[in-house]
């Protein structure tokens, strides 16, 4: 693996956590694992997203089954938002 390759995955990864922070709200439209996959229409909340761009979930079901960008499908209902200062419940 090159330096350039290294970058580019680093860059990926960085993106995914731009796009789907800590406390997003994530619906599951489909999973690729036979043994444990979380049912579509499952929702779920982010936790976070590991250095190999794996997006580690809280399911609303109990299942702390992550999402794997590009095997799975899903798609996001909704976004923590950061700003607190405007006086917001989260």
């Amino acid at each position: 693996m090159n330096k350039y390759t290294i970058d580019n995955e680093l860059r990926q990864v960085e993106r995914l956590r731009e796009l789907y922070p800590p406390g997003t709200k994530i619906q599951c439209i489909k999973m690729d694992d036979s043994y444990h996959a979380v049912a579509p229409g499952s929702i779920g909340t982010v936790d976070y997203v590991d250095d190999a761009g794996t997006i580690h979930m809280s399911w609303e079901n109990g299942s702390s089954l992550g999402l794997i960008p590009g095997e799975d499908r899903f798609k996001i209902i909704g976004q923590y938002e950061r700003n607190k200062s405007k006086g917001q419940e989260h």
